[in-house]
């Protein structure tokens, strides 16, 4: 039933992937830090959140470790996620200037939903396989910064290492034995440092 909706977002990535993989060669862009602040959506809840990254040159194309936490609620549930993600993309542009970004990851994805009943907090967490896809742009500030904005897609599991059960009015959650597969949007902007750039 949800095999279209599982295929769709996994197309995308490939295809994310296919493009960073075939990215012509030329000069490499270096190391770069990102930090700054971050919104999801996943399900219905909106969350809210931050979110740190390092790019670096992977031989033709280019190398991403991206982490991010949000936290939010939604009908009186406390929700929370963290994400470890890595892999490949490409950047294009000038070094020390404007440069656009695309890039397909996977990783680990930390998803806590908890509910107060009375004196009691209720809690489930699930520890699942993350895919993510997007990209963005570094606008130059100055010679080593930069502004960045940029949009992602989240799809992951969230039954792996589940109990099975589930928090009351938790979206996405499902008593068969794994809260199934959620998905969501991430957007986030913040400042770029740019280590040793050529400009």
């Amino acid at each position: 039933m949800k095999r279209h909706h599982r295929a769709a977002p996994l197309a995308v990535l490939l295809a994310l992937a296919l493009t960073a993989g075939t990215a012509a060669g030329g000069e490499g862009h270096g190391t770069d830090l990102f930090g700054g602040y971050s919104f999801a959506s996943i399900g219905d809840a909106s969350r809210h959140g931050g979110n740190l990254a390092v790019g670096f040159d992977l031989g033709p194309i280019s190398g991403f470790v991206d982490t991010s936490f949000h936290w939010g609620s939604q009908s009186a549930v406390s929700l929370s996620d963290l994400t470890l993600m890595a892999g490949p993309g490409a950047r294009f542009g000038t070094r020390g200037g404007t440069v656009f970004f695309l890039r397909a990851l996977a990783g680990l994805v930390r998803d806590r939903a908890s509910i107060g009943i009375f004196d009691v907090d209720i809690s489930e967490g699930t520890t699942g396989l993350g895919f993510m896809g997007g990209g963005g742009v570094d606008l130059r500030v100055a010679s080593k910064l930069a502004v960045r904005l940029q949009a992602d897609y989240l799809f992951y599991d969230a039954g792996i290492g589940g109990s099975g059960s589930c928090v009351p009015d938790v979206p996405n959650c499902d008593d068969t034995g794994g809260g199934g597969w959620s998905s969501g949007y991430r957007f986030s902007a913040g400042v770029v440092y740019r280590f040793a750039s050529a400009r």
